[in-house]
């Protein structure tokens, strides 16, 4: 028997996405269109979840709050049998058009008209479960995450995506001004426009769909209960899960032990580190590139001063003569450039000009002035611009034998 507050979200859920269905653009879309897509998701799985689709040919797959299909169906034509669960019947009748007239392969495949609580699962039979941009919906999300990973036979890959809570933090910001200054989901809509017309305008060009779907998706929706990555970790490791891969990429540069070193350690063992992922993915504004390209400029020095230590004795044999002067030169010259190194510092600098901004607004939204606040967050440096945090985070672990 679910939960009252569980119960109470999913109606509020199902209301908004009845209004607005957050995927409804994919049915529509021609040959080159479809491909084009399927093509990013193939870059996506193969070298960011490291699956390649080969993984999917034969296997028995669920996906959890399917949705409209539109991610559901390339897995499909990768040779999985696909059963789709998914709550708002439009979009679950859309889910149908989408296999109907994108798929391979139409026998196999089944569609469920119901939410992740009230589904009858069979435990232990699936060989990959699929469930993203789902939980941070719900008032359950452990509990959820559970029953999801019930569904898995051992040895069983689950593929698991939601907005992070560091992530999302601007995101809640945002919310916080539109629910101060609306009352209905009308004005939400023109607050939202009025506010962050150009986080919608990037939103827009990025994925086809409507601007009020964006809202609706980003700020009329009720619960936006993100999880963090150490949330998801403890599900897992309750879960009998073992993390394999994300994207974004979390740190792993401490696992440096050899092969061969008995005591195998995994993220899960350091997790306060994964804080350093945290932070820059909540101050998230500009691309990677610029950002990198930043870093990179920075850690030149130290990496030819690396090299030219490395080079100089590498292939060491027993014609090989060290110059102790040469030698001491290059050590020196990585000790005072390591020492020196300004990566994080060019992050810090950002995040000091950054979360004197975030005081700024929330002080301007307690004082209900709309038009001040607005004036506020064009001025702003980087609040709210560009990217504006990181919106999602997947993660790939497997089932323990």
């Amino acid at each position: 028997m679910k939960k009252p507050k569980i119960e109470r979200t999913e109606k509020e859920t199902l209301k908004t996405f009845q209004k607005e269905i957050p995927s409804n653009y994919f049915f529509n879309k021609n040959k080159n269109q479809y491909s084009k897509i399927v093509k990013n998701a193939e870059h996506m799985y193969k070298y960011n979840f490291k699956l390649p689709p080969e993984v999917f040919k034969n296997k028995k797959l669920i996906d959890f709050g399917a949705g409209t299909g539109e991610n559901t169906i390339y897995l499909a034509n990768w040779g999985a049998q696909c059963t789709l669960v998914e709550m708002n019947p439009i979009a679950h009748n859309i889910s149908k058009k989408v296999f109907k007239k994108y798929c391979k392969s139409k026998k196999g495949h089944k569609f469920i008209n119901s939410s992740i609580f009230d589904v009858k699962v069979r435990k232990n039979f699936y060989d990959i479960a699929h469930c993203r941009g789902v939980l941070s919906h719900t008032s359950g999300k452990e509990i959820a995450f559970k029953k999801i990973a019930s569904s898995l036979k051992k040895g069983g890959i689950l593929i698991f995506g939601d907005p992070n809570k560091s992530g999302g933090f601007q995101n809640m910001l945002q919310r916080y001004a539109v629910y101060r200054f609306s009352k209905n989901d009308e004005e939400m809509v023109r607050v939202s426009e009025y506010l962050f017309k150009d986080d919608i305008d990037r939103s827009y060009a990025a994925v086809p769909r409507t601007r009020r779907q964006i809202i609706f998706d980003r700020w009329v929706i009720q619960s936006q209960d993100d999880p963090s990555i150490n949330e998801v970790l403890k599900w897992m490791k309750k879960s009998n899960l073992k993390f394999y891969s994300s994207y974004p990429s979390l740190p792993s540069f401490y696992n440096i032990d050899s092969f061969y070193h008995k005591k195998k350690n995994g993220i899960e063992d350091f997790s306060n580190i994964l804080s350093l992922s945290e932070y820059l993915w909540m101050t998230h504004t500009e691309d990677d590139d610029k950002f990198l390209g930043k870093i990179n400029r920075d850690i030149k020095p130290f990496s030819d001063s690396l090299k030219s230590l490395s080079e100089y004795v590498a292939n060491c044999n027993k014609k090989t003569k060290i110059n102790y002067s040469l030698f001491k030169n290059r050590t020196k010259s990585i000790s005072k450039f390591a020492k020196n190194l300004n990566f994080l510092n060019i992050a810090n600098k950002k995040s000091i000009i950054f979360f004197k901004e975030c005081d700024q607004f929330i002080n301007l939204t307690k004082k209900g002035d709309l038009i001040r606040l607005k004036k506020f967050v064009k001025k702003t440096k980087f609040l709210f611009k560009d990217a504006v945090g990181l919106r999602h985070t997947d993660y790939i672990a497997y089932k323990m034998k």
